[in-house]
């Protein structure tokens, strides 16, 4: 009896030849995209290339040319199957910067500069959203209370300014405005005057005669029982020098020539 129920319960554990085996079918095949078009540089660089998607990839030169008002410019950066990745440079139709911004899968993100006239005036922070749901959730500090809170964006906003904004007067990089952003709200800003005169330019400042109404020295005073100071006045220390005389002086043909002093030639 123990030896049946020891086969039946083997032909329990054996699997059963009715079942059929699940075909597993291969992975496809990854698909092949080749660069179709490009331009050559003359350091043999290739840039503006397109794959056969017709989506740009690697390094692009983007000229936009002025219209309706609006100055033209070039742009170069890198592009990602047709989305803009990394560092992209902004410049006028003369070469001058404009503007060096960071993008993440085609927005914003991270570190921005702007320049004017080739100088710096602004750097900023950008935030990407991500734009895979419908809406994004930042976690940002309540100013009045000072504790963190959610706060829910549209993705398709794109990006949103967060962090410090610096503002600078060009060319001499003095601070003159600090912003702080959250979720593209406005929570602190600070102006910065620019800095006073130092105490002495400030003390001679006073001592102009349009301020004190008293004449300078040089000047002939109007009161007729004060001796007036020239500028032929010579104190009594003073030690006299002869002037020079201009020597060796002849008529030569008719014109008149010197003597040109050694140290000259």
């Amino acid at each position: 009896m123990v030896f049946r129920n020891f086969i039946v319960v083997c032909l329990c554990i054996l699997p059963s030849p009715c079942r059929r085996r699940r075909k597993v079918s291969p992975p496809p095949a990854p698909e092949i995209v080749r660069i179709v078009s490009y331009e050559l540089l003359e350091n043999g660089d290739t840039i503006n290339r397109t794959d056969s998607k017709n989506q740009r990839q690697g390094l692009w030169s983007i000229t936009t040319e002025a219209r309706y008002g609006e100055d033209g410019f070039h742009e170069y950066g890198s592009f990602v199957n047709n989305v803009r990745q990394g560092k992209w440079g902004k410049y006028d139709l003369r070469g001058h910067v404009l503007a060096e911004e960071n993008f993440t899968d085609g927005k914003r993100d991270g570190e921005a500069r702007y320049y004017e006239n080739g100088y710096l005036f602004c750097v900023g922070n950008y935030l990407a959203l991500k734009a895979k749901y419908a809406y994004d959730t930042l976690l940002v500090e309540d100013v009045v209370d000072e504790r963190m809170k959610t706060v829910i964006l549209k993705a398709d906003l794109g990006s949103v300014r967060h962090g410090f904004w610096t503002y600078y007067k060009a060319p001499s990089m003095k601070v003159v405005r600090v912003e702080e952003y959250q979720a593209d709200e406005l929570i602190y800003q600070k102006e910065y005057p620019e800095a006073k005169d130092s105490v002495r330019i400030e003390a001679r400042m006073k001592s102009w005669p349009h301020v004190t109404n008293k004449p300078m020295p040089q000047v002939w005073s109007l009161d007729k029982n004060k001796r007036p100071v020239r500028y032929t006045d010579f104190p009594e220390n003073t030690q006299y020098v002869t002037p020079n005389v201009r020597k060796n002086i002849r008529e030569l043909n008719g014109l008149i020539a010197f003597q040109v002093p050694t140290q000259f030639y």
